[in-house]
């Protein structure tokens, strides 16, 4: 466990558990916005963090493999590594936030 957080560095393990921790607050779709107290993190800055956090998954998606194309061996299965679960994280992260942003669409 502690090659894998070396292998994949501090800052992408950070963004992965803000992107389970913004997955398991998810608020229920028409939930009212809440303007004080602990609430404001799961009806009002979860909701708007939610689009920055899937670009950033994006952005790191596409650094991994632009690095995977210019490395070899161990570098590059890493780097692939990252992608499957960048990738991984997106499609999950789409599929829980969906609901929510549809709501407020229609």
């Amino acid at each position: 466990m502690i090659s894998f957080l070396h292998d994949v560095r501090p800052m992408r393990v950070i963004l992965w558990l803000v992107v389970v921790t913004s997955i398991i607050f998810k608020p229920v779709p028409g939930t009212e916005l809440i303007y004080e107290g602990w609430a404001v993190f799961n009806t009002l800055l979860l909701p708007v963090f939610a689009p920055i956090f899937l670009m950033l998954l994006f952005l790191d998606s596409l650094i991994a493999k632009l690095w995977s194309t210019q490395t070899e061996g161990a570098e590059q299965k890493r780097y692939k590594m990252i992608l499957r679960i960048d990738l991984a994280m997106s499609v999950i992260f789409i599929l829980v936030w969906f609901s929510y942003f549809q709501a407020l669409a229609g």
